[in-house]
């Protein structure tokens, strides 16, 4: 398992995607060894936000109260990110990250210039596991679910790759989308080398959107059943594919539905709320089937059992969560 700890790691760039989603990258001396599907804490609130002393307050009624907590809102608990990449170099590491604008954190996390500091809390949780050699890669991303595919996309090597991702409109895709043709249809489910994310690693692209402003017309989930029915129906095929999915959670459901039902395996990297990530708080709980060879005599009698999303996931089989 890799070491985690608390780093202190300074923003190489900070740059708007497409409406509400930002890249940030930020540059650390050294990082522990990560794999598709890790995440990060990130304490979304300067160093100096902290440096208030305990202490009683003195006030008077009329007045308002001294202290950089009253003077606006903070991120007191740190939010979770998953990888969208990761680059070594000579004596340093950089870390990428890809997040929507939907609070204050991310807010504060927006406006961060070159050369600000960030704590990060890492790595943690567990990871996607590559399909064998002649295997098929499916990745499913929907909105903030697609970082990680980015990722494991870059660790694909020889393995076949094929990404879908879905968002509510194009204005909406954090993602570079090349104008060379051929240009999507509102009714095709090809994949295209026309996202340069994946392109870059030879993975070809189905984007989806839910008002068919770009791509394939209607949900993501859509668009994989068409691919899987129309291009990948051989068993043998099938049995060497893995699906790997992550995003909004009904989202997700229905993919591992769809992989169940045509005798695909499927991982998830679930998202929840996560306060330590590290399993202290116990706020990230999420329900398995119970498994006796991987569960032991745990519960024994019971159908199911709890699991933390932060230390035992975020990555979980499809095929054993009880949504």
């Amino acid at each position: 398992m890799a070491r985690r700890g608390q780093f202190f790691a300074r923003v190489s760039q900070n740059v708007s995607l497409c409406r509400e989603h930002y890249r940030l990258v930020v540059r650390l001396d050294w990082f522990s060894k990560t794999e598709p599907g890790v995440f990060v804490q990130v304490e979304c609130r300067s160093a100096e936000a902290n440096e208030s002393p305990e202490g009683e307050i003195e006030w008077c009624e009329g007045t308002r109260l001294a202290g950089k907590e009253m003077a606006g809102p903070l991120a007191m608990l740190r939010r979770p990110f998953s990888l969208a990449g990761r680059r070594d170099g000579a004596g340093f590491v950089e870390l990428e990250l890809i997040h929507r604008v939907v609070g204050v954190g991310t807010d504060w996390m927006a406006r961060l210039k070159v050369g600000d500091g960030v704590s990060i809390l890492g790595p943690l949780g567990n990871r996607f596991t590559l399909p064998e050699k002649r295997g098929v890669a499916l990745m499913v991303g929907g909105g903030v679910g697609i970082p990680p595919m980015l990722y494991l996309a870059s660790r694909l090597a020889a393995t076949k790759g094929v990404a879908f991702c879905g968002a509510l409109s194009r204005d909406l895709l954090p993602l570079t989308i090349s104008d060379r043709p051929p240009l999507p249809s509102v009714d095709s489910a090809d994949p295209l080398m026309n996202i340069h994310e994946f392109a870059r690693h030879g993975v070809g692209a189905v984007i989806s959107t839910d008002d068919g402003s770009y791509g394939f017309r209607g949900f993501v989930t859509q668009a994989l059943e068409r691919y899987l029915d129309r291009d990948l129906t051989d068993k043998a095929q099938r049995a060497r594919a893995i699906v790997y999915t992550c995003g909004p959670e009904p989202m997700m459901k229905r993919v591992a539905d769809i992989a169940a039902a045509r005798g695909i395996e499927c991982q998830v990297a679930v998202e929840r709320a996560m306060a330590c990530g590290m399993g202290t708080c116990q706020s990230c709980c999420i329900r398995l089937r119970r498994d006796p060879k991987r569960d032991g005599k745990a519960f024994e009698g019971k159908d199911w059992i709890y699991k933390l999303a932060c230390t035992e996931g975020p990555v979980f089989k499809g095929a054993d969560l009880l949504w």
